[in-house]
């Protein structure tokens, strides 16, 4: 069918019946009659060439064709209401819709908390909604929208950022460990035997390793896990050590006994930005929530930068987190 032969008229009623998979239910969602809803329902049927809902039983099932179709026509609708929405004012106060943070477990455990208190403080009716960084950035800003929080040098072109704040990496050990006290020396680190923390667990060599052989050490990795929270639990009953970001290492070390020491290696800190979508960048609602991630991330206690917007298409090289 060409679209310019569908009334998009019918895609508020496509949207509901799709969802409803019952036609009543779906006209008072559309605020018409259930025989109104019939007839929509029937012309979406020549419209599509489908039956669309079929019956099993007494209840309706959609076909396969309206299950493809139950996405887009709820994107269709997203857009029109984003279209009338366009250039009106953002009262957080009122707004019932989602905002969505993407970043990896770590900010999340460490700006959550506070996040999720400022906004029920000062959005009490909207959702949140936080993804981990699991696919690529800049498509999923793109078409889903929110902010990720991510590494500075690890965004992808196109976007546009916002130093949010600055992270350095420290060691962390359990408490009674042999190196919790005393001298504090990179020969006596690199003789521990040690978490390392791999991303992608492809190596089982990092910048740590590079600081180390600068002075003529290596160190022994017995264990290699995804994440920093992985890290913890092989640290906790063992003489493993791991180097972990300051931010999240504080906040698990007194929940579990841990105790954090300073890095004895000059490491690369973590410049942590907010990117957005550049569509995105005058819209009221997300000014405000990048105001909001701001507020979080200073009340958590994470060191803020200067703050310096960054023009959309600028790129780096990606940094690898200390390993």
């Amino acid at each position: 069918m060409n679209v310019s032969a569908f009334d998009l008229n019918h895609a508020r009623a496509l949207h509901f019946l799709l969802e409803e998979a019952h036609v009543a239910r779906a006209a008072r969602k559309l605020g018409i009659t259930p025989a109104a809803a019939s007839n929509a329902l029937r012309r979406l049927r020549d419209d599509f060439d489908d039956p669309l809902l079929v019956r099993a039983g007494r209840a309706l099932v959609r076909t396969p064709r309206a299950e493809a179709l139950r996405g887009p026509a709820r994107e269709v609708l997203a857009a029109a209401e984003r279209l009338f929405d366009a250039g009106a004012s953002f009262d957080p106060g009122t707004y019932d819709g989602e905002l969505t943070v993407t970043t990896s477990d770590r900010v999340a455990e460490v700006l959550l908390p506070t996040l999720d208190r400022l906004l029920a403080e000062r959005a009490p009716r909207a959702s949140l909604s936080v993804r981990t960084v699991t696919v690529e950035v800049e498509a999923f800003l793109r078409d889903h929208g929110g902010i990720a929080v991510i590494p500075g040098m690890s965004r992808a072109r196109g976007l546009c950022a916002e130093e949010l704040f600055a992270d350095d990496f420290v060691c962390v050990l359990r408490k009674g460990h042999p190196l919790a006290k005393g001298p504090w020396t990179a020969r006596r680190f690199a003789g521990a035997e040690h978490v390392m923390v791999a991303p992608l667990a492809a190596s089982r060599r990092g910048v740590v390793d590079d600081r180390l052989a600068e002075q003529g050490l290596t160190r022994r990795v017995t264990r290699v896990v995804t994440t920093f929270a992985l890290a913890v639990p092989l640290l906790v009953a063992s003489d493993r050590i791991a180097i972990l970001p300051r931010s999240f290492a504080l906040a698990r070390a007194k929940e579990l006994g841990l105790v954090v020491r300073a890095a004895p290696l000059e490491l690369p800190a973590i410049d942590m930005q907010m990117v957005w979508y550049p569509g995105h960048e005058r819209d009221p609602g997300h000014v405000w929530f990048r105001r909001l991630l701001r507020d979080a991330a200073r009340a958590s206690g994470l060191r803020p930068l200067q703050i310096r917007a960054r023009a959309a298409g600028e790129s780096g090289l990606r940094r690898e987190a200390p390993r």
